[in-house]
């Protein structure tokens, strides 16, 4: 049932994306010499360190890939690749634009039972739910992550808060590398899980 509700909320999404996106009288060549002038915000957090420098997994390597084949491709999110695979939400996440995904990293699984764990990605429903409370509509950097609060794919909202640099979601789960961008999503990665209620 979840995993039905969420495919049709990502279907709700794209149409609402693309409507928005067009008729603003902005011609294309316009927006296009607008975002080649935007400075790009780099990616910062202790844990981008552990990022591969180049080639698969690198930032600017996935800067240039849809969200789920970004993912798929770092070392340190393979655990959350597994997830992105079993939600079945995947192609309509990487057909999606202005989405933020809290990336938990492989450890961050590893902080909880793995009976907890496997109970929930057995569940019919499990992947979809724990996914859907990962990701954010709209995209938003990190110099809007101090006092957030954010809509998430399950209808539900996440808290961010910011003290002296470093960011934190829900009052528990750190920030450990921010604005990681994808060609279709702003990536905070975090080091815990963040648990749907």
């Amino acid at each position: 049932m979840h995993r039905t509700t969420l495919t049709a909320g990502c279907a709700v999404l794209l149409l609402s994306l693309a409507a928005c996106s067009g008729g603003d009288g902005e011609s294309e060549e316009d927006g296009l010499s607008a975002d080649i002038d935007a400075a790009p915000v780099r990616a910062f957090g202790p844990g981008c360190a552990d990022f591969p420098d180049t080639g698969p997994g690198s930032l600017s390597t996935m800067a240039g890939q849809p969200l789920s084949v970004a993912v798929a491709d770092n070392p340190l999110l393979s655990r959350l690749s597994t997830l992105l695979d079993r939600s079945g939400l995947g192609p309509d996440l990487d057909s999606a634009d202005d989405m933020t995904l809290f990336a938990p990293t492989d450890d961050a699984f590893d902080m909880y039972p793995a009976e907890e764990i496997q109970d929930l990605m057995d569940a019919p429903d499990g992947p979809a739910h724990l996914l859907g409370h990962h990701v954010v509509l709209g995209e938003f950097g990190s110099a809007e992550l101090d006092g957030g609060s954010f809509d998430t794919l399950n209808g539900d909202r996440v808290g961010t808060t910011e003290s002296e640099g470093e960011y934190t979601v829900e009052g528990y789960a750190p920030v450990v590398c921010a604005d990681v961008h994808t060609a279709n999503a702003t990536v905070h990665v975090v080091g815990m899980l963040l648990i749907p209620s």
